[in-house]
């Protein structure tokens, strides 16, 4: 099991979007699609390759380019926790009615719960619902890569004062089921550089 990770950084406040690509079978997955270019249309290749949009958690900055996927990859699967659906259907709670200029509220095709998983050709997708930035924040564990959302940052963790955050949830979140994980794990935010598990257990002052 091998996989491809490209990671764009898009403005206006540095939110990362990242493609993984099974490299056997070529197939991707769009995580959290704040902004679409050339690049990864490239990366992504013929328009069946992509076989899933998924989103750790529904906040405008993560979607903003969401409807622009779904045209683009009709065949595509909008994947989101069942907790975020209220987040991913109401605009006006999203904020892209109100910071993207055009509202993106649609139903997701697949709807997960905490330990599920999906295979992206050879690769295994494991979904951990990670509650606390918001009510159904979730990180995505594939082949020794974990993308946090707005759960976990190099040295930093993501803010509990908006629509749906705890700070108790936020730490249980990571402390339990994070730091868990083998420490050797790559974590890749949804802003900011990468790290791994045993450096923000060494090192990060929030929790």
């Amino acid at each position: 099991m091998s996989i491809k990770i490209k990671r764009i950084e898009c403005a206006p406040i540095g939110e990362n979007t990242y493609v993984i690509k099974d490299e056997n079978s070529g197939i991707c997955t769009v995580i959290d699609p704040g902004c679409f270019n050339k690049s990864i249309e490239h990366f992504v290749g013929e328009e069946n390759n992509l076989a899933y949009i998924i989103l750790t958690h529904a906040h405008w900055d993560h979607i903003a380019a969401l409807n622009e996927y779904k045209d683009k990859y009709p065949a595509s699967k909008l994947v989101v926790n069942f907790d975020e659906h209220e987040m991913i259907t109401d605009s006006s709670i999203n904020g892209t009615a109100q910071y993207v200029g055009r509202e993106v509220a649609l139903e997701a095709d697949i709807y997960v719960t905490d330990g599920e998983e999906l295979k992206l050709g050879d690769t295994n997708l494991k979904f951990i619902t990670t509650p606390g930035h918001t009510k159904g924040g979730m990180c995505i564990l594939a082949d020794g890569n974990l993308f946090s959302g707005d759960t976990l940052f190099m040295r930093s963790v993501g803010r509990t004062d908006l629509y749906g955050g705890s700070w108790g949830q936020l730490k249980e979140s990571i402390q339990n089921k994070l730091f868990s994980l083998d420490g050797s794990t790559i974590v890749y935010p949804g802003h900011g550089p990468s790290t791994t598990i045993e450096s923000e257990k060494r090192e990060n002052p929030f929790v």
